[in-house]
């Protein structure tokens, strides 16, 4: 799907991301981008993948590429990604890209699009494909890294799990016994996982395990342009202070770009003398929702410090930040977003989601695993009132769309029209109401229900509109 304005590009399917890019996961798995690894949840079975694990690089001996054991450029041009490429170049759809175009397909701007817009339009199509060999073979040359140090997390979010936050770990093991739907405890099995791992080689301390790493790393910061930093959760990483130090110390940080997906609750004091050296940053603050069913979402961030840690950042004063949410949309929040919508742009902000940011709402993204809480898991039902309350917001907006930060020299006809607005949201409805997932419910009951009796949460009380929920099954 062409976005208009969008840089012209070799094929349909061409992505600028493997010509660039490396992503990594907190086990050390290195992967085409961090959509990628979502790409083989796509069916409402989610057994059925097209590759196992799709998007996870692979060596010629067909173990993950594991930075625990594997050194960063020797995944560069192995047959995965050089397949990849190639296949993008002729206008074919990879396996490991299934996510951005099932998301096109349903109308939203994806990954795919927006980072290859991004690119071009800084580094010019030339500069992306120069030295591009018939074979895929491209020069050793990275622009944009992942970064991800294993899973230390302060929180234990309820779509979450063992692999991306240490804060799970000892509630998993005292819930995942008790899983009783045979399809749910085998879609949640941490254990199994961290077999496959440490079979690969690989290791959630794998930054420790390979200083070859940071050898290699290091070398490719005088071409960087980006680095992204995700989680587990970077601020509470000595490391990452470290690497930002010694970057500056280098003298490139004023051509690089800081990125990170972040809960905010606590950083070091230090942070923002560091962000102020650099070219720009862009903080993708987590909060899904508004108030209590946040703390429930991104258990157990506290709102009241959720809203104080935000307003800090808010104020942040050195000019190079640029600040949006990092909303995702579940089966939990999908039919509360407006509410939430309605709570950010009626809050005093400075530079959170300024325009073109979200349309100057919010930023969001869809959560596909676990895919219990997939929003397509909802009743037909249901999204019938989540369809029709998303058309009343639509109406609330004509009224009140110039509260969005930013948006005073727009007219409405030029703001119903961007495509991170309105036309957004209704890519959510579509993407919600395309497949039917309903046959999941058993399993999201038991999940939601279950996480809740542990954490001492009320279920109901919290998502009140949800409560049917619990009557599901009897």
């Amino acid at each position: 799907m062409k976005i208009d304005n969008d840089p012209e590009t070799p094929s349909p399917t061409f992505c600028a991301l493997p010509w660039m890019h490396i992503s990594t996961r907190p086990s050390g798995h290195m992967r085409v981008c961090c959509t990628a690894n979502a790409s083989a949840v796509q069916d409402k079975n989610s057994t059925n993948k097209t590759i196992s694990e799709a998007g996870v690089l692979r060596r010629d001996d067909g173990k993950p590429a594991n930075l625990a054991t594997t050194r960063l450029l020797d995944a560069w041009n192995n047959e995965y990604m050089k397949s990849v490429r190639r296949m993008m170049l002729k206008g074919e759809r990879p396996a490991s890209c299934l996510k951005c175009f099932k998301e096109e397909d349903a109308g939203h701007r994806s990954k795919r699009q927006w980072e290859t817009s991004k690119w071009i339009n800084e580094l010019g199509l030339e500069d992306v494909l120069s030295g591009t060999e018939e074979d895929g073979t491209i020069p050793p040359r990275v622009r944009y890294i992942d970064l991800r140090l294993g899973s230390k997390c302060n929180l234990a979010c309820v779509m979450c799990s063992p692999h991306d936050s240490s804060k799970w770990v000892k509630e998993y093991k005292q819930i995942w016994p008790t899983l009783e739907n045979k399809r749910l405890k085998s879609n949640m099995e941490w254990e199994k996982e961290s077999g496959k791992l440490a079979w690969s080689g690989g290791s959630y301390a794998w930054h420790k395990k390979n200083p070859e790493f940071w050898e290699d790393f290091y070398e490719q910061v005088p071409t960087l342009r980006q680095l992204y930093w995700a989680g587990g959760e970077a601020l509470i990483m000595n490391e990452h202070y470290e690497v930002l130090e010694k970057i500056i110390e280098m003298g490139h940080a004023k051509n690089i770009e800081l990125r990170y997906n972040s809960n905010g609750i606590e950083w070091q004091p230090n942070l923002f003398d560091l962000w102020k050296e650099f070219k720009n940053v862009i903080m993708h603050f987590s909060i899904d929702d508004y108030g209590e069913r946040n703390h429930y979402i991104r258990y157990p961030a506290p709102w009241k410090r959720v809203v104080k840690q935000l307003h800090k950042i808010d104020d942040y004063p050195h000019g190079n930040l640029r600040l949006t949410t990092a909303t995702c949309v579940t089966a939990l929040n999908i039919f509360y977003l407006p509410e939430f919508i309605t709570w950010k742009l009626e809050e005093d902000w400075k530079i959170l989601n300024k325009f073109p940011a979200g349309a100057g709402m919010i930023d969001l993204h869809l959560a596909y695993w676990p895919p219990q809480l997939n929003c397509k898991v909802l009743p037909d039902w249901f999204k019938k009132e989540t369809t029709l309350k998303y058309k009343d917001f639509g109406k609330w907006l004509k009224s009140n769309w110039k509260k969005c930060n930013g948006v005073d020299d727009l007219t409405w006809d030029e703001w119903k029209e961007l495509p991170y607005g309105i036309k957004r949201l209704e890519g959510l409805v579509s993407f919600m109401n395309g497949e039917d997932w309903s046959e999941r419910l058993p399993e999201t009951v038991e999940w939601c229900y279950t996480v809740s009796k542990k954490r001492d949460l009320d279920f109901n009380k919290i998502f009140p509109d949800l409560e049917w929920l619990e009557w599901y099954n009897k």
